[in-house]
């Protein structure tokens, strides 16, 4: 491959990507793995990180970079995701 990284999906979304990270492990070479990027988001509101099971997710893919999204916009903190601004930036912490 001649990129930096293939964004390989969310692993904590849904049965199929956690299924190809899970084949990734033994199905791709040394270098096509070290390519690869998770997808996933912050801890969810009320959950510490080790308990989330989307962040477990992201770490269970074994994949050597991870991408999270996160909530910016204070009008998405309140209205999408429901938390408050200081909920959300501990989210992000």
């Amino acid at each position: 491959f001649d990129v930096d990284f293939i964004e390989a999906g969310w692993p904590g979304s849904n049965p199929k990507d956690a299924a190809f990270f899970e084949r990734a492990k033994t199905d791709l070479t040394e270098l096509e793995k070290s390519k690869l990027a998770a997808f996933g988001s912050t801890r969810r509101k009320g959950i510490a990180a080790d308990q989330d099971s989307q962040v477990q997710a992201l770490l269970d893919s074994q994949a050597p970079t991870v991408c999270i999204v996160a909530k910016a916009h204070s009008w998405q903190v309140t209205d999408i995701l429901r938390a408050t601004l200081e909920e959300n930036l501990a989210m992000i912490e």
